[in-house]
């Protein structure tokens, strides 16, 4: 049975970035602590934000290194980070999604833990948030809602 949880991340896309990468980083390490680093994949809105991201984890979170890659880079090694946007066909399987897409993909029951970044915008990337939170309601989940200050991702 997969989980959701809703991540209040700021009220900007450049806000939601950095906390994308915070979260990757802090999943990431606590998989590395546990000996068990599960595959993530990364989903962005277009192609423009995945390179903005792609760009970004290279040196954020400053304290861990973070090997990851683009869904279209076919000539780098795999690694456990893959980000990816609507639009590219993915035949690997990724235990957790951070989806910073507004809109919930229709495959986010293939992944163990989906977490929806929600940019608190008061305009369009919060409305589609709140489609995609019925959505999981209506799909019979109860997703959590997590705001940005609080610890517990």
């Amino acid at each position: 049975m997969s989980t959701v949880s809703f991540l209040k991340a700021g009220n900007t896309e450049e806000r939601a970035i950095d906390f994308v990468c915070e979260l990757t980083g802090k999943i990431v390490y606590e998989g590395l602590l546990k000996g068990d680093l599960k595959k993530i994949n990364i989903r962005c809105n277009d192609a423009k934000q995945a390179s903005v991201l792609d760009d970004r984890l290279w040196g954020y979170p400053e304290q861990i290194y973070l090997p990851h890659k683009l869904l279209t880079d076919r000539d780098s090694q795999d690694c456990e980070v893959l980000i990816s946007y609507p639009g590219l066909k993915n035949k690997i399987s990724f235990y957790y999604l951070i989806n910073l897409n507004p809109q919930i993909p229709s495959n986010y029951s293939d992944f163990k833990k989906t977490y929806q970044i929600v940019i608190t915008d008061n305009s369009n990337f919060q409305n589609i948030a709140r489609e995609s939170y019925k959505k999981c309601l209506g799909d019979g989940l109860k997703p959590d809602f997590v705001e940005e200050n609080e610890k517990s991702i």
